[in-house]
């Protein structure tokens, strides 16, 4: 369940990225999804959506493309820490 939370974290820091590469206006986003325009920008800029606006938003801009760049984000975030070798993982794990 804790994987669940984490996945959500991750959706509501990266909801930005994802309105700016949908290719809608704020303006079209924001009406679509019943926010106030001006609120919408603060929302955007400061990531504090609720659930119920994320799943607004996500209504009006959700597809398949969306969908890749949000994992693409989520490994480039996850890609920031020590990495190891094939080999030295055969070594790691003893398998070498």
């Amino acid at each position: 369940m804790i994987g669940i939370v984490e996945d959500y974290k991750e959706l509501k820091s990266h909801l930005g990225i994802l309105i700016d590469k949908s290719g809608y206006k704020n303006a079209y986003i924001a009406e679509k999804a019943g926010i106030p325009a001006p609120n919408f920008s603060q929302k955007k800029k400061r990531g504090n959506w609720s659930v119920e606006e994320i799943e607004k938003v996500l209504k009006v801009i959700e597809n398949q493309e969306l969908e890749d760049i949000f994992l693409i984000e989520i490994l480039k975030d996850r890609d920031k820490g020590d990495t190891l070798t094939f080999e030295q993982f055969l070594k790691e794990m003893g398998w070498n």
